[in-house]
């Protein structure tokens, strides 16, 4: 139920841009959903003085590039860039974590990873190119968009030490919160206008967005990464783009085309090459 309400947020942010620009999108949504966060951290004053003391600069970055690196990305690149195709492109943050890992943690790649890692980017290729209706726009936005996996891989990167040390609801919760303070400051009167002048069906989508998909979305995955082996738990990231395309076809009328579905395949198929590699990787390790 979590791939399907994250699948939903791609179109829902895409029918959120006609009334929001994307700065205003990410500051509303996160403002709304940040209370939630705030109080499982009072709850954990004490974890979250001694990750202050110990790890304020990785916090930081993670805070910074897990929300407004992210979702400033991904807001401007759906300016352009269709939501389903969107979401494939957002589902290469594992390639991007695996080549941080090997600048920063020193992490070694192999044969099968490598391939994977290239077969993931000839898809990425071949899905912006064979879906662009033309114009150099739509590549400089699909490069805008790519840059929030990439903001992801930083802040998987980044927060490593804390997943290490800390539980994971404690870091998730510190990363949002953190990262919704700066888009404080950049509240304005214009705000509250838009917030009381939008339809009906709107206030549902953004508290779908904020609730649902923050919120929600984020404690139920991390409830599951407590009950079940990681592995099984991130095998179903593999769903979120299928629903995300599926959804913004029902909602928005994206079609679904031949070359849309092989690109989309010669990426997910390079991602699941490099996650099931990694996998095992650790597995000789635990072993």
């Amino acid at each position: 139920m979590v791939c399907v309400i994250w699948g939903g947020a791609f179109p829902a942010i895409k029918y959120l841009l006609s009334f929001f620009t994307p700065l205003e999108l990410v500051k509303l949504r996160y403002i709304l959903a940040m209370p939630f966060f705030l109080v499982i951290l009072l709850k954990r004053r004490k974890t979250v003085r001694a990750a202050f003391r110990s790890h304020l600069r990785p916090i930081l970055i993670a805070s910074f590039f897990g929300v407004i690196g992210y979702n400033l990305s991904l807001a401007f690149g759906e300016m352009r860039i269709p939501p389903g195709i969107a979401s494939l492109i957002i589902n290469l943050s594992p390639v991007f974590t695996l080549t941080m890992s090997v600048m920063f943690l020193g992490e070694r790649i192999d044969a099968p990873k490598l391939a994977g890692m290239l077969l993931s980017l000839l898809g990425l290729v071949v899905l912006v190119h064979l879906s662009s209706p033309g114009g150099t726009d739509y590549y400089l936005f699909a490069l805008i968009t790519l840059m929030a996996p990439i903001s992801w891989a930083i802040y998987t990167v980044s927060s490593k030490a804390l997943t290490e040390r800390y539980d994971t609801l404690t870091v998730t919760s510190l990363a949002i919160v953190l990262g919704t303070i700066p888009l404080l400051f950049f509240l304005r009167p214009r705000d509250l206008s838009l917030i009381v002048n939008l339809p009906p069906v709107a206030w549902i989508v953004l508290i779908y967005l904020s609730y649902l998909c923050t919120a929600a979305g984020y404690l139920v995955w991390v409830l599951a990464l407590r009950r079940m082996p990681s592995s099984s738990v991130a095998s179903f990231v593999y769903l979120i783009p299928v629903f995300a395309v599926l959804i913004s076809h029902f909602s928005l009328g994206e079609p679904i085309t031949v070359r849309v579905v092989t690109g989309a395949l010669l990426l997910l198929s390079g991602v699941y090459i490099v996650n099931r590699n990694k996998r095992k990787g650790r597995q000789n390790i635990t072993e």
